[in-house]
């Protein structure tokens, strides 16, 4: 079975992209929105190896360290990415 092909664009037509179903987390937002505190619980310079192994790890650290108060705000930001779409610069990547 063939795929269809979409039209090419023209030099008029700028060309559309699929639109992209995300699902965003709590965690998304603690990368987007707490990134300081993230990058403080990696001993190591993004530069290096283990920098990477640990992202996550860190992640973590920083919401089990979140206040009750906070996790409610992180919460509702995540219902409106999810209703609304997140930020662009995070739809980026």
């Amino acid at each position: 079975m063939l795929k269809k092909e979409s039209a090419p664009a023209t030099e008029d037509q700028e060309p559309i992209p699929r639109k992209v179903k995300k699902v965003y987390t709590i965690r998304d937002v603690i990368k987007q929105r707490y990134q300081t505190l993230v990058n403080e619980e990696i001993p190591f310079k993004s530069n290096e190896p283990e920098y990477l192994g640990s992202y996550q790890k860190a992640v973590t650290t920083v919401l089990n360290k979140m206040s009750k108060k906070d996790l409610e705000e992180a919460e509702k930001i995540v219902e409106l990415w999810n209703e609304k779409g997140g930020p662009s610069d995070l739809q980026l990547k």
